[in-house]
């Protein structure tokens, strides 16, 4: 388990990365978290006609804004920082880590600005640089879990979200060859093992292995054990395999069985995570737990719904619902919950390491923007789902505003973050 931050030893100490590298990675995603929302606000209707037909627009900018934008590059940040901490290995290159953030906000930004734009070869150029950043980020990652000790079950963790992130890379090129160079290819089964490798595989594995000892760490409590953490794990990475074969031979039942996998481990997942947050020593969880617990519905939504979309039960706009649960549902929310307590805690580690005593987690933790975040992000993903579901573009319109209120909400909790890290 992570130390806490006035108990943080030497030798974790000395495995910290300058404090604006991991910032920079959590400011950049603030940022492209406010034009997602501002993206959908302008153009609402965008949303289902891109959850039918696909294709540049809008809608595909909005999504990689989320995608790339926010979860690709918290995920970074945020695992330069804690995987070394976890497997007791230092950051290979401090420069390469700085050297992928140029590369992936110079990539989002002209990615989504192509999509947007209807400019094919602007959004190759982005995913190019995309690419080439997060295949920077693998060789870091892969350099620190081949030499990891200890903390068996997240570093398994961690070499799924490689492979899947390898894959995810190769399907993206493949998607972006065929929009700008015509390369002969069945798209709609390339896009949705896009978005099962993004999602489910590499964001996903992730989510699940760094869950292992973040959570426990901030509700003081001990970690699942080790075998049922490689139970879900192999239950995952076993529904990823059959969902991928599923796309590839166009089964409807074998896509069905992997959507029933996927929620048998997803709900083992969530069981044994509560199970561990029963026995913790802090009684109160704070409302970051409250937005996990709403993430962990919609990923379970989400499977739920994939199931029935296999099984032709679905119900109507079931496409850009299952979207709407997936991606601002579950990643998007849960990763706002944890970002909220990792970016104060690092700032506090931060600020305890230079020769004065450590502050206390809750002195770099403005209360009053986290409080309006939540509000509004819960307000705006109901209204949206409630939007999609009825295909109503003014509610969609709603959510979006709140969504965006919310998100400079977040941008003002980052902000006062920084301002009391430099006092």
């Amino acid at each position: 388990m992570i130390p806490a931050a006035g108990a943080f030893t030497a030798g974790a100490r000395s495995r910290l990365l300058p404090a604006s590298v991991p910032m920079r990675y959590f400011g950049a995603a603030t940022l492209f978290h406010a034009l997602a929302w501002a993206m959908v606000l302008a153009y609402p209707g965008e949303l289902a006609r891109f959850a039918s037909f696909g294709g540049l627009g809008p809608a595909l900018a909005a999504l990689h804004l989320v995608t790339l934008g926010v979860l690709a590059m918290t995920a970074v940040g945020a695992t330069l920082q804690l995987f070394p901490i976890a497997t007791r290995q230092a950051v290979r290159s401090v420069a390469a880590a700085r050297l992928v953030w140029w590369l992936l906000t110079s990539g989002v930004a002209f990615f989504t600005a192509g999509a947007a734009a209807y400019r094919p070869q602007l959004l190759g150029a982005g995913a190019a640089a995309v690419v080439v950043a997060l295949s920077i980020y693998g060789w870091l990652l892969y350099e620190n879990l081949r030499r990891a000790r200890g903390m068996r079950a997240v570093v398994a963790h961690g070499w799924g979200a490689l492979a899947a992130l390898a894959l995810l890379a190769a399907s993206g090129l493949a998607l972006v060859a065929h929009t700008e160079h015509g390369l002969a290819l069945d798209r709609g089964a390339f896009a949705s093992a896009h978005l099962v490798l993004a999602a489910y595989g590499f964001m996903g594995l992730l989510a699940l292995g760094l869950s292992q000892f973040l959570l426990p760490m901030f509700a003081l409590s001990p970690a699942p054990s080790t075998r049922a953490a490689f139970a879900v794990l192999g239950a995952a990475g076993a529904a990823i395999l059959l969902a991928l074969g599923a796309l590839a031979s166009g089964s409807g039942a074998l896509l069905a069985c992997a959507a029933g996998l996927g929620l048998a481990a997803a709900a083992a997942h969530v069981a044994t995570m509560e199970d561990a947050l029963r026995k913790r020593l802090r009684p109160p969880l704070g409302p970051a737990f409250r937005l996990v617990r709403v993430a962990w519905a919609c990923l379970l939504a989400s499977l739920a719904l994939a199931l029935a979309i296999a099984l032709e039960w679905a119900p109507p706009h079931a496409a850009a619902l299952f979207g709407v649960l997936l991606v601002p549902g579950w990643l998007l929310t849960f990763l706002l919950a944890v970002l909220q307590r990792i970016v104060p805690f690092l700032a506090t580690v931060h600020a305890g390491g230079r020769g004065r005593g450590a502050p206390l987690v809750s002195a770099f933790t403005p209360a009053r923007p986290l409080a309006a975040h939540r509000y509004l992000h819960l307000a705006a993903l109901a209204l949206l789902l409630l939007g999609v579901a009825s295909g109503a573009d003014w509610l969609v319109r709603v959510a979006a505003a709140a969504g965006l209120a919310g998100a400079l909400a977040y941008g003002a909790f980052f902000v006062q973050v920084l301002a009391r890290l430099k006092e």
